[in-house]
């Protein structure tokens, strides 16, 4: 009741306020062209939009100082701030599309099919279990069962945009939660193609005609083959004809074509978003991938963060404090039986509970296409404009508390993860999904470097350690580390040694890593392993129990910390680089010479004889496996 009286008390000076915000940008507008030279013209557009991103110079800083606060939540709050500014709506929605595309570069087909089980396994158990509870509750709620079905297909959607940028700015994109959430969210995408073709077959017709099931299942048929079809003939001629065609782009030395041509992948009838995630994951297959994210790197964040506000554009604070207990209402059950939901089901598809909960508070909050079909919706006469305007504010201020629910997540997953280390070894099916993925021996401070790097790159890993107390961090953080000892060919079965591509040997003990690489190379063949040596008598140990590159540990700290030296001296950079790169050979050499004697190919994967020699620095340079094993 107390609550109800302040609000009523501060509804009339809050909904005045908000009126002279949504005013500003016209009046900041008028300001501006005042200043233009008479005889240049410049659109309404290009000054709605530097209005914006001046508004989120200042809400983005304040935001961030918040407990919990993100950039996410700072755009969002800024495009709360102001509401008449649609016209820069259609630009910014190719924020999301470059995030898509981003993801897409990141990822490859190969990398793509080990998600199969979790994009139309749980993705569509997730949207379709969560679209019938929703529909089956507002029909219950008294909604007719067109609206119903809309209402529950649209608020089962989940945003693409939020969820994946704030896996992102948590690092946790590698994570098993983190790929849950993704597969999930591709499916969506998909779903959304089924959910606009559905709302005119549901829209009310004259003299009273119904539409038949038999309809409703023909559209959904037809909107599925197409999606498939699409699909199949983009990934299909895209791998045959996009190398070739980047390639005569490179020849004209023209980097913005780059971008350019990446924009034309235009899929009729599906969205933007998942053509854009379809390029990108083509284009990722070809050399001219990092070129490509190199030039999309400036749009997309700019892009991006206008799409945040615009989101945060759809808030009516007016209606919030005149339905404020409503729309509270419908957050909180949005929120909580879509997690509960999801994490029912994930389990079911090899996911931990935890893991499966983290994944559904991320897609608990409303989704962008949720505006989409419900601005359909009304104007084919299925839901009202006053309920409509009522789920807008819900699923923008929903998609508004995703970082904090990502928070509260991880703080339930720390609290409830188990610690004994029976919780800790992989469960039955936990890696099955795996291909190719990189087996990390070793979770200390080298282990969690590597760890970080691969779920930056989306590259599927799995991490052994026989300390629980590691073993234990890393789960906190839902990133994919087990206990067990790698000397074990049972253990290195359960992470799936014999799908792995390599390994990555880190142990702090010469005696622990020489077990780990002599359980790689004997049970595993197949597996290239890499591994970090404390001295050369170390090395030439692992390279005879079957390494097939080691890094000696000394070595690289070194010529790094003197590079810094050197350059804090003045010295030149080219003179830098130079020093170091002759030490670096010189060294090697050094090396080559104990191997040649010992019989081993010490060094880096150098092999003993000359010829092997020059052909394996031709294929992995010094650097490049330094970087990758150090």
């Amino acid at each position: 009741a107390v609550f109800s009286h302040a609000a009523e008390a501060c509804r009339a000076p809050v909904t005045a306020l908000a009126a002279q915000l949504a005013d500003l940008p016209r009046s900041a507008a008028e300001v501006a062209l005042r200043f233009v030279p008479e005889g240049l013209h410049i659109e309404r557009g290009v000054i709605d939009m530097l209005v914006l991103l001046c508004t989120s110079v200042i809400s983005v800083p304040l935001v961030m100082k918040l407990p919990g606060g993100s950039a996410v939540l700072g755009f969002l709050a800024g495009g709360g701030l102001i509401q008449e500014v649609h016209a820069v709506q259609y630009v910014a929605e190719f924020g999301v599309v470059f995030l898509l595309f981003n993801i897409g570069l990141e990822l490859s087909l190969d990398r793509l099919r080990n998600q199969i089980k979790y994009v139309f396994g749980l993705g569509a158990a997730q949207y379709f279990g969560s679209t019938a509870v929703i529909a089956i509750s507002s029909m219950l709620l008294g909604l007719h069962g067109p609206a119903a079905v809309i209402v529950g297909g649209s608020l089962a959607l989940s945003s693409t945009a939020v969820a994946l940028q704030v896996l992102s700015d948590r690092g946790e994109n590698g994570s098993r939660h983190g790929r849950a959430t993704f597969a999930v969210l591709l499916l969506q995408d998909l779903a959304v193609v089924a959910l606009l073709m559905l709302i005119p077959l549901l829209a009310p017709k004259t003299g009273g005609a119904s539409v038949g099931l038999g309809d409703i299942a023909s559209a959904l048929g037809l909107a599925a083959i197409k999606a498939v079809v699409c699909i199949t003939v983009i990934i299909s001629v895209g791998r045959a004809v996009l190398r070739p065609i980047f390639r005569k782009i490179a020849d004209v030395a023209n980097a913005e074509i780059f971008a350019a041509t990446t924009l034309l992948t235009q899929i009729a009838g599906l969205s933007m978003a998942l053509g854009a995630f379809l390029a990108g994951l083509l284009i990722a297959e070809t050399e001219f991938a990092l070129q490509v994210e190199s030039d999309i790197a400036p749009y997309r964040g700019l892009l991006l963060g206008l799409f945040f506000m615009t989101v945060g554009m759809e808030v009516s604070f007016g209606l919030f404090l005149s339905q404020w207990k409503i729309i509270l209402a419908g957050i909180a059950v949005l929120v909580i039986g879509k997690t509960l939901l999801m994490t029912a089901v994930g389990p079911v598809f090899g996911l931990t509970r935890v893991a499966a909960a983290r994944a559904g508070f991320l897609l608990a909050p409303g989704g962008e296409f949720a505006f989409v079909a419900f601005g359909e919706a009304v104007a084919a006469g299925i839901v009202s404009p006053a309920l409509s305007n009522q789920l807008f504010v819900v699923v923008a201020l929903s998609m508004a508390l995703t970082p904090y629910l990502a928070a509260f997540g991880q703080a339930l997953g720390s609290r409830y993860e188990q610690v004994d280390t029976k919780a800790l070894v992989p469960q039955e099916g936990e890696v099955d999904d795996l291909r190719g993925h990189v087996i990390i021996v070793g979770f200390g401070r080298v282990g969690m470097v590597l760890a970080q790097i691969f779920a930056e790159r989306l590259i599927p890993f799995v991490a052994l350690d026989v300390r629980a107390e590691r073993v234990t961090a890393g789960r906190a953080q839902d990133l994919p580390v087990f206990f067990g000892d790698a000397g074990s060919a049972a253990v290195l079965h359960s992470v799936g040694a014999h799908r792995a591509s390599c390994a990555v040997v880190a142990l702090d003990s010469a005696a622990a890593n020489y077990r780990a690489v002599w359980g790689l190379s004997k049970n595993f063949p197949n597996i290239r392993t890499y591994v970090r040596a404390h001295d050369v008598e170390d090395g030439i140990h692992l390279e005879q129990a079957g390494a097939h590159a080691v890094v000696p540990e000394i070595l690289e700290p070194s010529l790094q910390l003197a590079a810094a030296v050197l350059g804090e001296l003045k010295m030149p950079a080219d003179e830098v680089s130079a020093s170091i790169d002759n030490f670096r050979r010189n060294h090697l050499s050094d090396l080559r010479a104990i191997a040649q004697d010992s019989g081993t190919s010490l060094g880096y994967g150098y092999s003993s004889a000359p010829e092997e020699a020059d052909s394996a620095k031709a294929k992995d340079s010094p650097d490049g496996l330094a970087g990758a094993a150090g």
